[in-house]
């Protein structure tokens, strides 16, 4: 994608993001809220703009935009839906599933796994259909549970947008340069401090689209490791805490404060350093995908084995210390 095209979705997700500001439509903060005072929220619009000018070009170029465009579109009105009309967390799961398999009809399901093309596991329709859903059904909701703290979705996914834009040729890598244009003209209002949200119709948007770029880009056993490589300190924060709910007996759905994300600043972090610290893993976990994606082999999965590792530490590190600070896990 050509500079111009890039400012061009910078420019038009600022402007998108001005106009949600001024329509007013508020978060009210509650008990679980890192933030004290109603806030405006649909900066998602903005970011979803830059996703779809950025997609023009692609369509110019002959490449098929089907994924990324359906991901845009369904998970932007089902977020749009929610934030106006807030609907119950079955029928948004359920809206999820349908959309996901949609997806995964258009993009294809992965059809082998492995840690090389040497050792690769060929997947029965029924498996590699059924996984390829709930690889969307995991990223769109995990984007949309970390969507808690000022200037965080925008620190984890610029460097993700960057890493798509510059490694993949295909509709993915337009996409992945709007995705980081329009969240950068979104963080002129939610960096440093935050005086407009992304709401749901950005972050499930987000986490809907990241997954059928994934699935319209593996081609490959091993090239299923890079891209929960690429959003990992997304999937650790939310997996690992979902395991942190489980054995602190709180119930799946229930209302929580213990993402690692949440911890932090519940111990005193500025949200300004919660970002800067996910932007710095963000950015490791994009240049170890870009490697991977460079060398090939078993090297992606070596890669995510080893980042899975450190994460998990990492995440029992930050909860071994909020306990040490008298933080109740169960709250």
């Amino acid at each position: 994608m050509s500079a111009i095209w890039i400012f061009l979705c910078f420019a038009l997700a600022t402007s998108v993001c001005w106009l949600a500001k001024r329509a007013g439509v508020l978060d009210h903060p509650n008990h679980r809220s890192s933030h004290s005072r109603p806030t405006p929220r649909g900066g998602g619009l903005g970011v979803l703009a830059a996703l779809g000018l950025g997609l023009v070009p692609a369509l110019q170029a002959g490449l098929d935009i089907r994924p990324a465009a359906m991901a845009a579109l369904g998970f932007g009105l089902l977020g749009l839906a929610d934030d106006l009309l807030a609907l119950g967390t079955w029928l948004k799961f359920g809206v999820v599933i349908v959309l996901g398999s949609l997806l995964v009809w258009l993009a294809g399901p992965v059809a082998a796994i492995g840690a090389g093309d040497a050792l690769a596991l060929p997947l029965p329709v029924w498996l590699g259909f059924g996984g390829s859903v709930l690889w969307v059904f995991v990223a769109a909701n995990a984007v949309n549970f970390m969507d808690g703290s000022d200037g965080l979705i925008v620190a984890i996914f610029v460097p993700v947008g960057l890493a798509l834009g510059l490694t993949g040729e295909g509709a993915g890598g337009y996409a992945g340069y709007a995705l980081a244009a329009g969240l950068a003209g979104f963080a002129i209002f939610n960096v440093p401090r935050a005086f407009l949200f992304l709401g749901d119709v950005g972050s499930l948007a987000i986490g809907g689209v990241f997954a059928a770029i994934a699935l319209q880009r593996i081609e490959t056993p091993g090239e299923v490791w890079l891209y929960p490589l690429l959003i990992l300190p997304v999937l650790a924060d939310v997996l690992l805490t979902l395991v942190g709910k489980i054995r602190n007996g709180i119930g799946f759905l229930s209302p929580h404060r213990t993402h690692a994300y949440q911890l932090l600043s519940r111990m005193g972090w500025p949200h300004w350093r919660v970002a800067l610290a996910y932007f710095i893993a963000s950015s490791l976990c994009a240049v170890m995908a870009m490697l991977g994606a460079a060398l090939g082999g078993v090297v992606p999965f070596a890669m995510f084995a080893g980042a899975v590792v450190v994460a998990t530490l990492l995440h029992a590190g930050i909860r071994r210390l909020a306990i040490r600070s008298g933080l109740d896990l169960k709250a």
